[in-house]
């Protein structure tokens, strides 16, 4: 008897396992940041092949930036500290940024900065771009180069809007 639905090649996906590797990367992200994080750990805390792991996220960028993207994604406040505050929460994850996490906090970035560019010039602001930029550039400065804490995201708003 044949039906009208046909079945894909290979063996069918497993049910929920894209949420349980998502849901293990955020652990083992917030457990030892983005340097230490390793596909094989997802692999061997799930029991998924390393290979089915790719297949879903292609690289370890790909599957970092899914695994924080719901988290902190609120841009829908009109507190540019608020934007700033939850920003600095996400990048907090991927402490030593190199290679490939430069992809991954662009994709938190940019909807960020579109955000408190957008805030500034509902506020009248005539550089409001430059001004955004400033702001995420103080959170990165800090993150990155400084490596001081994050904590400062009000300083931080005062000090380039005045």
């Amino acid at each position: 008897m044949m039906t009208d639905m046909k079945r894909g090649r290979g063996r069918p996906r497993r049910q929920g396992a894209d949420e349980e590797i998502l849901s293990v990367a955020r652990e083992l992200l917030r457990d030892r940041g983005y340097r230490e994080f390793t596909v094989d750990a997802i692999s061997e805390r799930t029991g998924i092949a390393k290979t089915t792991v790719y297949r879903r996220f292609p690289s370890k960028g790909a599957l970092v930036a899914a695994a924080i993207a719901p988290m902190h994604a609120r841009t829908d406040t009109d507190d540019v500290t608020q934007v700033l505050r939850e920003t600095a929460c996400v990048l907090k994850l991927l402490s030593s940024p190199e290679g490939e996490a430069i992809d991954v906090i662009r994709a938190v970035v940019e909807p960020r900065r579109a955000r408190v560019a957008e805030l500034l010039k509902n506020d009248g602001s005539e550089d409001a771009e430059l001004r955004a930029d400033l702001l995420i550039g103080a959170l990165l400065t800090r993150l990155l180069i400084t490596r001081a804490p994050l904590d400062e995201e009000e300083a931080i708003v005062e000090a380039v809007l005045a």
